[in-house]
């Protein structure tokens, strides 16, 4: 699975809660933040995915996060 696929399915199966891109690279072992942000910046207000500043729900920090609701 490409990167940008494992990105979606993980932001997808924590059903709505918010996750920034930080955790996101911690999450799937990324070399750099930059390849989850580029990722995301593409998700975001796409398909149900919306990118906007909000608290992660695994770190809890105020900064932009990505959900995604059905």
């Amino acid at each position: 699975m490409t990167i940008a696929g494992q990105i979606e399915a993980l932001i997808q199966r924590l059903e709505g809660v918010a996750i920034c891109d930080d955790c996101i690279t911690d999450r799937l072992n990324l070399s750099v933040r930059s390849q989850a942000n580029v990722v995301t910046r593409g998700l975001g207000g796409a398909g149900g995915y919306a990118r906007e500043k909000q608290p992660c729900g695994l770190c809890s920090s105020v900064k932009v996060s990505t959900s995604h609701h059905r």
